[in-house]
């Protein structure tokens, strides 16, 4: 009796840790394993031993070493060897697995697999748009010209990026491009346990909670000189945890001198790389996310889910999640005084918590795993 072959799914993703790319992938990887598909993943630069054993090898997902892709060694010999010699091995490597569909989820990745796709068999190669798009001429990169010239199906998370990434490229390659909204699945959490205990918070008054990882993009300054000014106009008994891990080296430690030069050292936990976010999220009084530009984060979506305060900077993605009518405003970039003005009535009650809440969990219905699916499934055939 004929069966009919398993449909083969490949996530490149630069790093294996926690993370919101981390999240958005496995959500779609457990959902396709669930349609009855073959799940792997292949990394290039980051590997974290509990993340794949507890995320990945305990879903019977494979690991693909992608770290070829971004290694230089035959530079030294000659350009076109250290060029074509990645491009040989992972289109063999797609060819072996018989790899149905390319799910890529970081820009350099993207480029990298949509100029090999003509060479792979793989059905195909998605292109996606993840973060705001700020160039204002079309890009020049030989990778990303061929992947776009092979007419890959686009795919951006926000419709900020889609409308930008249309404008400067959709009629020079002929391109669909379409927008799908990250979802996330919110996870039970564990009751019996005493999770401001856990996060070490439990004489505290006021928790406020930043998750992000520490990249030049996320505006930790802003919210320290925030920190300040609330325990300076409150001189209450509040804690600033951070959740996030070092995205660029170094930057964590000049963080932390940072805070140390502020003078609010009592007042800030950094926890380093937490798989515990939404636990965070249940027992935070705000969560905070400052930035200079977001595609569509997931540490907002969480919020709402998880129907809790939130404060963000005015920028495209934080918009795009919380919507026109969230009962908090967003502040402006580096507007620590707004931010701390804003931390100061929640301090003081003066925001309507039933509100924000009702608010947030009917928002959050925008963004359910449910609907990442059915959407994907429109390009993906399972």
């Amino acid at each position: 009796m004929f069966t009919k072959p398993k449909v083969k799914l490949l996530f490149a993703i630069s790093n294996l840790t926690y993370g919101g790319i981390q999240t958005q992938a496995l959500s779609l990887a457990k959902a396709y394993q669930k349609k009855g598909a073959k799940i792997y993943f292949l990394w290039t630069s980051k590997y974290e031993a509990t993340f794949v054993e507890k995320e990945l090898l305990s879903n019977n997902f494979q690991i693909i070493d992608g770290r070829f892709i971004i290694d230089d060694y035959w530079l030294k010999y000659s350009w076109k060897l250290n060029r074509y010699l990645p491009i040989f091995k992972a289109a063999f490597i797609l060819r072996f697995y018989r790899i149905s569909y390319v799910i890529p989820y970081h820009n350099q990745l993207s480029y990298f697999f949509g100029t090999i796709h003509n060479f792979t068999g793989v059905k195909k190669t998605i292109f996606h748009i993840r973060n705001t798009v700020e160039e204002r001429e079309p890009r020049q990169n030989w990778y990303f010209k061929r992947a776009l010239q092979n007419k890959p199906p686009v795919i951006a998370n926000s419709n900020h990026a889609r409308i930008k990434f249309k404008e400067l490229y959709g009629e020079l390659y002929d391109l669909e491009i379409y927008t799908i909204n990250n979802g996330i699945n919110i996870r039970s959490i564990d009751g019996e346990k005493n999770w401001k205990a856990h996060f070490q918070v439990e004489s505290i008054d006021f928790v406020v909670s930043v998750i992000a990882n520490f990249f030049k993009e996320k505006d930790f300054i802003t919210v320290f000189r925030a920190w300040k000014c609330f325990l300076e106009q409150t001189n209450s008994n509040s804690k600033l945890v951070i959740a996030g891990d070092e995205g660029v080296a170094g930057m964590m430690n000049a963080y932390k001198d940072k805070v140390n030069e502020l003078g609010i050292t009592p007042h800030v936990v950094f926890l380093g790389r937490a798989a515990q976010n939404i636990e965070l999220l249940s027992i935070t009084d705000c969560n905070v996310l400052s930035t200079l530009n977001e595609g569509l984060p997931n540490s907002v979506i969480e919020t709402l889910a998880m129907g809790k305060p939130f404060a963000g900077t005015n920028v495209d993605g934080v918009r795009e999640v919380v919507g026109e009518n969230y009962p908090i405003p967003l502040f402006e970039k580096g507007d620590d005084k707004q931010l701390s003005e804003i931390l100061i009535k929640l301090y003081n009650k003066q925001f309507d918590l039933k509100e924000i809440s009702e608010y947030s969990l009917k928002r959050f219905d925008l963004f359910s795993i449910d609907k990442l699916v059915e959407n994907y499934s429109k390009i993906i055939k399972v």
